[in-house]
Parts: C-alpha cells; sequence; structure tokens
C-alpha cells in the first residue's frame, strides 16, 4: 500500500511542479502600472563632444562647444515630447534652433494632466562634461523624455522620447543609453556654426550618422567610419522606492498641482545627505595636473625644487575649497659637492 502511495506521489510531482510554476509566474506578472509605489530616481548626462573624437569644424569659439539646459519629464503612455520619422512640434524646433524653453514650457504646462514630474538640468559650459538631477515616476508615468540642445548647432539635439524605466514587470535600478546627435529638420545649415536658413518645407527629426547628411560639408561626414563615436550618454539610477503601505500615493491624488509639487520636494529629503554630497562634487574646485620639479635652488648641498598646479574651475556654494598650488621638496646631496665647493670646506 505504502508502495502505491509513493509511484502515485512520483507520477504526479511533476504536475504539482507545474502548477507551483504557473503560480510563481502569476505572482510574479504585476506590472510597474499596477503598483502603488513611487520611485525617486537620479538622472546623470555625460557629453563626450572633444575636438579627439570629433575633430572636423570642432567650434573653438564663439561660441565654443557646449550643451543647454535639459528639460525632461516623467509621464504615461499617451505623451512624447518627440518621435523620430516625425514632425518636430513648434516647441521643439524652437529649442532645438535657440534654446528657447519658453515655448516648450508652455507647451509642458498644457500637458499638466499626463505629465507627472519635470526636471531641469544645468548646462554643460563645455563639449565634454556632465549634468545631473532627480524625477519621481509611479506606477502610471513610468516613462521618461527629454532634450538638450547641441551649442552651436542649427538646430541639432540630443535627447530620449518616452523611454520605459519599467521592464518585465520591475523597476530598473541601474540602465545607461547611448546618445546620437539628432536633426530637428528645421534648418539646412550643414555645419555647427551655419546660419539657421528655415527649411521649407520642415523636415523630420532624423538621425544624424557618419553617412547622413551626405555631403562632405556636414561636420558630422565621417564616411570612412560606419558609426560615429558615443556623443553622449544618459543614465537613470534607482535612489529609493516608496510603496502603498505610506499611503503615498492616496495622498498625492487628494492633493493639488502646486501641494502634489511640494510633496515631491519634501520626499525629496530623505536622501539629502546624499543630494548634498553630489551637489558639493557638482560645485568642488578643480585643479589643474602637477607642471614638472623646477631645478634645485643649490648646485651642491641641501636646495629646495618646487612644482605648481593652477585653478582650473573655483569651487561655489557648498563645493570644496581649491586644495593648495604648490608643493615643495629638499633636494641636492653633500656627496654632490667637490672640493673647490666653499659649502662643506672646514
Amino acid at each position: 500500500m505504502m508502495e502505491t502511495k509513493l509511484v502515485l506521489l512520483l507520477l504526479l510531482l511533476p504536475f504539482l511542479l507545474m502548477d507551483c510554476v504557473a503560480d510563481g509566474a502569476d505572482f510574479q506578472s504585476e506590472s510597474c502600472s499596477d503598483s502603488e509605489a513611487l520611485v525617486f530616481y537620479r538622472i546623470r548626462l555625460v557629453t563626450n563632444w572633444s575636438k579627439k573624437l570629433f575633430p572636423k569644424q570642432y567650434p573653438e569659439f564663439r561660441p565654443p562647444p557646449q550643451w543647454s539646459v535639459t528639460y525632461g519629464q516623467s509621464h504615461n503612455d499617451s505623451f512624447h515630447l518627440f518621435r523620430m520619422n516625425e514632425y518636430a512640434s513648434p516647441a521643439v524646433q524652437a529649442f532645438a534652433e535657440s534654446a528657447h524653453a519658453h515655448t516648450l514650457q508652455e507647451e509642458l504646462a498644457r500637458q499638466n494632466a499626463i505629465i507627472y514630474d519635470e526636471f531641469h538640468l544645468p548646462k554643460i559650459t563645455k563639449g565634454a562634461g556632465s549634468t545631473q538631477g532627480t524625477f519621481f515616476v509611479d506606477g502610471r508615468h513610468h516613462k521618461i523624455s527629454f532634450i538638450t540642445k547641441i551649442v552651436p548647432s542649427p538646430d541639432w539635439f540630443v535627447g530620449l522620447d518616452s523611454y520605459n524605466l519599467c521592464s518585465d514587470g520591475n523597476w530598473l535600478d541601474d540602465v545607461t543609453v547611448d546618445l546620437h546627435p539628432l536633426d530637428a529638420g528645421t534648418s539646412n545649415g550643414l555645419t555647427f556654426t551655419s546660419p539657421k536658413w528655415p527649411t521649407n518645407p520642415s523636415g523630420v527629426i532624423e538621425k544624424i550618422t557618419a553617412r547622413y547628411p551626405k555631403h562632405f560639408a556636414s561636420s558630422f561626414f565621417y564616411p570612412e567610419i560606419k558609426h560615429l563615436p558615443v556623443i553622449a550618454q544618459v543614465s537613470f539610477t534607482k535612489v529609493h522606492e516608496y510603496h502603498g503601505s505610506n499611503n503615498v500615493q492616496k495622498k498625492m491624488k487628494k492633493l493639488k498641482n502646486k501641494q502634489r509639487k511640494r510633496l515631491l520636494k519634501k520626499l525629496a529629503l530623505f536622501n539629502r545627505k546624499q543630494e548634498n554630497e553630489t551637489v558639493k562634487q557638482i560645485n568642488d574646485c578643480e585643479v589643474s595636473k602637477w607642471s614638472e620639479w623646477s631645478a634645485c635652488s643649490q648646485l651642491c648641498g641641501l636646495g629646495k625644487r618646487t612644482r605648481t598646479r593652477v585653478i582650473v574651475k573655483h569651487s561655489k556654494d557648498q563645493g570644496q575649497e581649491c586644495p593648495h598650488l604648490m608643493e615643495t621638496q629638499w633636494c641636492g646631496s653633500a656627496r654632490e659637492c667637490t672640493d673647490n665647493d666653499s659649502y662643506f670646506r672646514w
């Protein structure tokens, strides 16, 4: 009898395991849109526009290479900041051409019902640099879009449209995305410093590549290579996740827009220490590399030599102060003296 039960159990075991797996799959199938979590993310934009990577027509002066303020937002599925191979909105056109954000801000304000949070990242004042900020997403607003103008340029920019921070039902912990130059399709200029001749009729938003536009005068035209170097990267890092047990979502629904934004700012204070450290790092003093050591002050006997460095960027706000700019080192030796020297003559 015991043996019969054992045989039946062995026969039924695969089916029992299949049921368990199915139950587990159902348990894991909850998507971010079903979640009541409020998630706090950090965004960091790193640019790599250098003369070494992009030597052709690299703009040295008036103005030098730089990047505009970055405008971005978290939103639901129904919003698109821009779409590839489609016409840019008037607001995106204006921003891509001149980096003027007034029209863009007005357009985003009209989309308040479907935009959850907005962020503005400070300008990057040189071709290669970085900037960062923070934003919130939730179960119904888990997509992110942003735009940054390449300065100088006719109507070129980098950005993302509707990037999903929810993958397979889980919030992404840390992800980095390569960015490439995009053409808004509103200006005929081919070089970084071209006059802004309007394209009539306007073209669609397209990706600029090493072989497109196919014109020798184009600043990004490098027919000898297959792909352009990555001009910028953006990374999203999940900092904290507030769950429904905190009643955050219920409270958010009851608040007016201004009150909601105030609550978002209060929630951001949970990471105040880390954010302060980030601000300090951004605003830290920067110094150059050390120079070569100077010649020794004494040809015979004990002397000194020095090396120096200069300030590249002064600290501001809570940034770390500049370190010392000069180092001194003993040099020389009594063994270097000869009998003709008077220094050690008895």
